[in-house]
């Protein structure tokens, strides 16, 4: 490829490996679920995560009497939303079982893992709902520095507490808090492998 002088070349980003069979299948079913409610279609763009956040929320009365439903559905918006992350941040599924609470999706440039079923169950149950848990697993040296960062933030209302495109906000800052400290300590060029966080 020829490079102009003072243009850098360009270059495509890696290629996205396929997601795990059971991921990609519910990811696809949260497309149809949404296009079937509100004739609109999710892309794996986080600009559609409102789009999601909107069905999930007029799903919530539904929902609580349909428990079986609720579980299909935060397993399908889950899968999604796990998929746009993959999308934006060097992420990997680990898939170890058929139980959706075993499920994470772990990131390479920094030590940062969490469970996209829970998220989804959270948002759409606004935390009030037995279910996998929902939380960003860390480095115990980031913590404190995600959490200070997140604490200079205004505060949220509950609906945006609870919402796709909140955590995608948290988990972005989450990876910039990390880097900036790994990369401060002479490790920005660490990645994290599947083993590093079975040990």
């Amino acid at each position: 490829m020829p490079v102009v002088p003072g243009k850098q070349p360009v270059t495509s980003p890696p290629a996205l490996a396929p997601a795990p069979p059971v991921i990609d299948e519910l990811a696809r079913a949260c497309v149809r679920y949404v296009q079937e409610a509100m004739g609109m279609q999710l892309d794996y763009e986080p600009e559609t995560l409102p789009l999601l956040d909107h069905y999930l929320a007029s799903r919530r009365r539904d929902l609580a009497s349909r428990p079986d439903l609720a579980s299909l559905i935060a397993r399908a918006a889950g899968a999604y939303f796990g998929e746009v992350v993959r999308r934006r941040v060097q992420t990997f599924w680990h898939v170890p079982t058929d139980d959706p609470s075993s499920w994470e999706l772990r990131a390479e440039p920094v030590y940062l893992s969490f469970n996209p079923v829970a998220v989804a169950h959270d948002v759409m149950s606004h935390g009030d709902e037995e279910g996998p848990t929902s939380r960003l697993e860390l480095d115990d040296e980031d913590r404190d520095l995600v959490e200070a960062r997140l604490a200079e933030l205004p505060a949220a209302t509950e609906n945006e507490f609870y919402s796709l495109c909140t955590w995608l906000e948290v988990i972005d800052i989450a990876v910039d808090a990390a880097k900036a400290r790994m990369m401060r300590d002479g490790l920005g060029d660490v990645v994290f492998k599947p083993g590093d966080y079975d040990e």
